[in-house]
């Protein structure tokens, strides 16, 4: 049964400072307290998928009892929090000064770099804003236009410029290492709820140095929306509907895959309602959590004087919705060689696995169902939309360290000098990677 619960005694225990840690007086629910047993520490190793009989011989576990999850404790710490950005921040550092120095060597100023691609259309929206109107090619379909990208990035943006008068591209550089800071302690949380303060932190160095990091060091809206997500997702977990629905909402402002999220939020909510757990709560959640983006919507659209002025750009990106049928044009022609990129693989290997890793979460009973199908919901949109194939690594780096939950306790049992050298070796490739996405190859990451 989901909670807040305290990690050390005296800690503040809570998402931001509303939350309280609740007592067995609250009227919700009761705490869970699933500190590990002696046997457990031992080396149990958590849940086991097999029972025993009375004289200790092994019964299978049905397919009934695989399903239901155990119960989950969220823990915050403010100290552990802080560690794993400064994690993330020193892991990111190698990463981004690696990308860094080769852009330098090939002869590419800093600000070149970070007004690639997308970040080239947030930057441009934060300094003139969006366009009012819609251009059309001869074939009379429109073309590609900011008024796909989503208000809240590019309004944050604006507002450290307005504040530091620092240069539009540099403005955006804080608004990425900050919100991927908060996102990193987030992943802590809520890696760290599940299975324990370590395997937290391996979570965040393997998400800090994953081969698509770059896009959390420059200005793309992959860092704030990793933070929102997040954190919506241990609310969702602790069962507080008041700021999932709220958390939800700014998620919805940041990028239109917060649709997975507002799914997530409302089959959690009405879970609770069937249960009768939460009282008035869970209803909040439901008609708050989509406000953002039907905000988005609304508001882009109304740049063109159109309701349905959003969706007519995100046509021209070629993301309608196709039930898979782009994707799967694209596998035969990487599989069968009819074309030929250097990312290939990697995309290959990417649908493959996040395919996998979903069947093994929800197979193993210490995930909450809620991180399961947010990752089902993020591989089934990217999956069924078939525009810019080689960016659906990015598409789901927001999403990467729930699948990351599979690796991340052999990871933390090893040696601290052993991981460092992993994330170390790790960062060094996502910088080195990061340059020929951003620079050199011809398509965008």
């Amino acid at each position: 049964m989901p909670e807040i619960a305290p990690h050390h005694h005296g800690a503040a225990c809570a998402l931001v400072k509303d939350f309280h840690i609740p007592t067995p007086a609250d009227s919700e629910c009761p705490v869970v307290n699933l500190l590990p047993s002696p046997r457990r520490r031992a080396g149990d190793g958590g849940s086991r998928s097999a029972g025993a009989d009375t004289n200790g011989a092994a019964v299978p576990m049905t397919w009934a009892a695989r399903l239901r999850r155990e119960p989950v404790t969220v823990s915050f710490d403010r100290r552990e929090a802080l560690t794993a950005a400064g994690i993330y921040t020193a892991v990111a550092l190698v990463g981004f000064g690696l990308l860094m120095a080769i852009s330098h060597f090939r002869g590419h100023h800093v600000t070149e770099v970070l007004t690639r691609w997308d970040s080239a259309r947030y930057l441009h929206i934060a300094e003139h804003g969006y366009p009012g109107h819609l251009e059309y090619g001869p074939d009379g379909l429109p073309e590609p236009s900011a008024l796909a990208f989503f208000p809240m990035v590019p309004a944050l943006i604006r507002a450290v410029h307005l504040v530091t008068f620092l240069p539009f591209p540099y403005a955006g550089l804080v608004v990425s290492w900050s919100m991927a800071a908060i996102a990193a302690a987030g992943v802590h949380t809520l890696a760290g709820s599940l299975f324990g303060r370590r395997a937290g932190y391996a979570c965040v160095g393997l998400w800090a140095c994953s081969p698509y990091a770059f896009a959390l060091w420059v200005p793309y809206s992959e860092a704030a929306f990793t933070a929102f997500l997040m954190w919506t997702l241990i609310a969702v977990v602790a069962r507080r509907w008041m700021w999932a629905g709220a958390l939800c909402a700014l998620a919805g402002t940041v990028r239109p895959t917060s649709t997975v999220l507002v799914a997530v939020v409302a089959i959690g909510a009405v879970r609770a309602l069937t249960l009768r757990r939460g009282g008035w709560r869970p209803w909040v959640a439901i008609g708050v959590a989509p406000l953002g983006l039907v905000f988005s919507w609304l508001y882009l659209g109304s740049r063109i004087g159109r309701l349905d002025g959003w969706f007519l750009a995100e046509k021209a990106w070629d993301q309608q919705f196709d039930f898979g049928l782009g994707t799967l044009r694209f596998l035969r022609e990487l599989i069968t060689y009819q074309a030929t990129d250097i990312r290939y693989p990697l995309v290959l290997t990417m649908i493959l696995v996040v395919a996998v890793g979903v069947l093994a979460l929800a197979l193993d009973r210490r995930v909450p169902w809620p991180l399961v199908l947010a990752l089902a919901g993020a591989w089934e949109l990217m999956f069924s939309t078939p525009g810019a194939p080689l960016s659906k690594p990015r598409f789901l780096l927001p999403f990467l360290p729930l699948l990351l939950l599979l690796v991340v306790r052999p990871i933390a049992r090893l040696p601290r000098t052993v991981q460092a050298c992993l994330y170390g070796c790790g960062a060094v490739f996502a910088g080195w990677y990061g340059f020929g996405l951003l620079v050199l190859f011809k398509h965008p990451p």
